[in-house]
């Protein structure tokens, strides 16, 4: 992990380069256009902040980084793209910068965390967090598992986590480590979980999601070299993680788990997001032999049976859960 005195060196370093490359009377005499002179002032506009923010020891979020010069960076999505210019060059993930999102992963569970900018430990079973315990964004320093746990369940919707909660699960089916992203992962949620596999290698990681082409997407990425075409990211990927099919549609409606309304056609944007798993998959150096068969064969299944379903219309989709963990542990 680097420190404010390194990464400000860096940031000193990328102004020192740009200055002298102006002043480089070797090279052509340079001609910038608008666009790129409005380009090279918003990228010093978050050098700047970034440079404050580790002077004073403090944060910013997205959204302020907008707000301090709206005129010049002309919306969100554009800030965003500065600071990411910005990671890219110095190869700094943007937590480093002390620049974060505002939180959205959820967890709870027999874990204790201590949290960077936070000295006391955080107990994910507190009585006092019985809807789960808000994922720092800064970052966690420390972790304490309990001996044993024997799992940790990654949940693809805020519903179906809160469904969990609610029914016990932990304490009926555990004790385990609950999670959710409450939709597609965010980079908070992938390094905690990178934390707790680090922490514990021997720890089964499932995931539960909707039986489509999202959700398998979903569970995937979990499990993928994070890659981003914005910002600068540091591979926090967790090895092995089975991705929970509880029913195929056709295995449903035969137990009569699913109803026939539950259940609509993969369209062709489903269809080519499962191509792109399985070309992701097979490209990749990263996998092994049987991690690229599951997720191919994964891929390979919806598309064969050609229909999906929200995981939402399983009925004791408590049971369901604890029998296929059981199987897989």
């Amino acid at each position: 992990m680097r420190g404010n005195v390194d990464v400000t060196s860096l940031l000193e370093k990328c102004t020192l380069n740009f200055l002298t490359s102006l002043l480089d009377k070797k090279k052509k005499k340079k001609v910038l256009s608008k666009g790129k002179i409005l380009e090279m002032a918003r990228l010093f506009c978050i050098i700047e902040i970034v440079s404050k923010n580790l002077k004073t020891n403090t944060h910013s979020t997205l959204r302020q980084i907008f707000y301090t010069n709206p005129h010049l960076f002309m919306s969100q999505n554009v800030s965003n793209v500065a600071i990411g210019k910005l990671t890219k060059i110095i190869k700094i993930p943007r937590e480093l910068l002390n620049i974060y999102n505002s939180p959205k992963g959820i967890i709870r569970g027999n874990i204790f965390l201590r949290e960077k900018k936070s000295s006391p430990w955080v107990d994910c079973m507190s009585i006092f967090e019985t809807r789960g315990h808000l994922i720092c964004p800064f970052g966690i320093s420390d972790i304490k598992i309990s001996p044993d746990v024997k799992y940790v369940l990654i949940v693809e919707k805020e519903t179906i986590f809160f469904r969990l909660l609610q029914s016990d699960f932990i304490s009926n089916y555990g004790p385990c480590i609950l999670i959710t992203a409450r939709g597609f992962p965010d980079i908070n949620t992938r390094q905690l979980l990178y934390e707790i596999r680090r922490y514990n290698k021997g720890l089964k990681v499932f995931c539960i999601t909707d039986y489509d082409a999202y959700g398998l997407s979903i569970a995937f990425t979990y499990t993928s070299k994070m890659e981003s075409k914005v910002y600068y990211v540091e591979d926090v990927s967790i090895d092995n993680l089975f991705w929970l099919n509880l029913f195929s549609p056709e295995e449903g409606l035969q137990k009569h788990v699913l109803k026939d309304i539950d259940i609509s056609k993969l369209t062709l944007r489903d269809i080519r997001m499962l191509d792109n798993i399985c070309e992701t998959v097979k490209s990749s150096r990263k996998f092994c032999s049987s991690e690229i068969i599951a997720w191919t064969e994964h891929a390979n299944h919806m598309k064969t049976s050609g229909m999906k379903y929200e995981v939402d219309a399983i009925q004791d989709i408590e049971k369901y859960l604890s029998i296929r963990i059981e199987e897989l542990l």
